[in-house]
């Protein structure tokens, strides 16, 4: 599908405002996050930083369903973190990010700048638990 020069600056101009809205966002605990029940991107703090970036059509279940309340479909994230943390079990995960994490999320118009802006803030970040969980695994055993 071709795009003209005008919508494609309309998307880029669209994106550079989703971009500036997720930074002027604050940051709240995960726990006490109103989530709403559309498309949309969030950034997750733990220990003292950005360790994920994620997207989501439904932010509201993506995170409730998925990260705190550990469906049979658990969040990446709580995979991973049971990979790479001594005896954690996905109760565990899932209770020390309901307890540490902070949340910042917006909502956007559609899934498809949702998934585009998740890749922006990816790849300026690179937040920690955003590789894949091989190379996690990778770093994890190699001794100083």
């Amino acid at each position: 599908m071709a795009v003209s020069k005008r919508e494609f600056e309309q998307i880029v101009s669209a994106l550079k405002r989703d971009f500036e809205r997720i930074h002027a966002a604050s940051e709240i605990p995960l726990s006490e996050a109103k989530l709403p029940r559309k498309p949309g991107v969030y950034m997750l703090f733990f220990e003292g930083a950005l360790q994920y970036v994620g997207y989501s059509e439904n932010l509201h279940k993506r995170i409730r369903s998925n990260l705190l309340l550990g469906n049979e479909k658990s969040h990446i994230l709580i995979l991973k973190l049971c990979k790479l943390r001594e005896n954690w079990d996905k109760y565990k995960a899932r209770r020390f990010l309901e307890s540490s994490a902070k949340i910042k999320f917006i909502e956007v118009d559609s899934v498809e700048k949702a998934k585009i802006l998740e890749a922006i803030l990816i790849a300026i970040y690179k937040p920690y638990y955003n590789k894949r969980l091989k190379q996690l695994l990778k770093r994890e055993t190699k001794t100083p």
